[in-house]
């Protein structure tokens, strides 16, 4: 990598004083010179690694939900954290909340609503 860039500079350095020839040079002429390169470089993009399904956390709040009497909430947990989804009863969804982050201990997103 380091050699295709040294060559293509020394090629562009070369045509640079090529075209310096001098201020006998009365004569003007346009050149274009258009030099492509192949250069393969590797660039690294970080990429967001995909939370991994935690079924063991899945399990342990789905059962501190069922102990509270909490119904009506689907739970999905990854490495990541804990996502409550459904309908509670009124009243019910910050203790569901509130149970979920400290049976799980993770971050917990609320995709709850209340009955009305």
């Amino acid at each position: 990598m380091k050699i295709k860039f040294l060559a293509v500079l020394g090629l562009a350095a070369v045509a640079g004083l090529a075209g310096c020839k001098g201020a006998a040079n009365t004569a003007v002429t346009n050149t274009t010179t258009t030099t492509t390169t192949n250069m393969n470089m590797a660039v690294s993009t970080p990429m967001a690694t995909p939370a991994m399904a935690d079924t063991a956390t899945k399990a342990t709040v789905e059962d501190a939900l069922k102990k509270k009497g909490i119904t009506g909430v689907t739970v999905d947990a990854t490495t990541t954290g804990v996502t409550l989804r459904g309908t509670v009863a009124k009243n019910k969804m910050a203790e569901a909340v509130q149970v979920a982050q400290e049976a799980g201990k993770k971050p917990v997103k609320n995709e709850l609503s209340e009955m009305k």
